[in-house]
């Protein structure tokens, strides 16, 4: 059967959501950690790459400095966050995990590891075969797509609008 690029990305964003949905849906046993705002929690995460100025921050979530600056403080009182000044340059100051954000960050990705790994207990054999050579495709997509390269790239890709053979079984 042959389905064109549009009806394959419908596919995809559907079969998308519907993970999204299961891996958001089942509530972690025990406590994941402290009480969190999506964009704590996404500092975390990016801070988790190592030290990162305020203005970074603040463009990373896409806000202005006053709210970066107010978020990272009540990161700080949690105790996830800590400012280091730059050695080199005393006015500079970054913003880095403590060892209870390290902590919860790590905690948040082995809930995340335990709901993928019981999405491929659920697959058979055959399936886990499928599904992880396509993911595998799919996680080397979504660095590209954070490389920022504007224009995505497509490897092997049919020219958009031409219609591409999919195999279903």
């Amino acid at each position: 059967m042959v389905e064109d690029r549009d009806g394959l990305a419908k596919r995809f964003v559907e079969a998308m959501q519907c993970i999204s949905v299961q891996m958001r849906s089942q509530p972690p046993a025990g406590r994941v950690g402290p009480e969190l705002t999506m964009p704590q929690t996404r500092t975390l995460f990016h801070l988790s790459g190592g030290p990162k100025r305020m203005r970074e921050i603040a463009s990373f979530l896409h806000t202005g400095m006053p709210s970066a600056t107010s978020m990272i403080d009540r990161l700080v009182k949690k105790g996830l966050v800590r400012r280091v000044e730059d050695p080199d340059d005393r006015r500079v100051v970054a913003c880095e995990l403590t060892g209870g954000g390290t902590d919860a960050v790590e905690r948040f990705w082995r809930v995340s590891r335990d709901r993928a790994e019981s999405m491929a207990d659920a697959l058979a054999d055959e399936e886990l075969a499928q599904v992880a050579p396509a993911l595998e495709v799919l996680a080397a997509a979504a660095r590209r797509d954070s490389a920022g390269s504007g224009e995505h790239e497509r490897r092997g890709a049919a020219p958009a609008g031409q219609a591409v053979a999919v195999k279903r079984g």
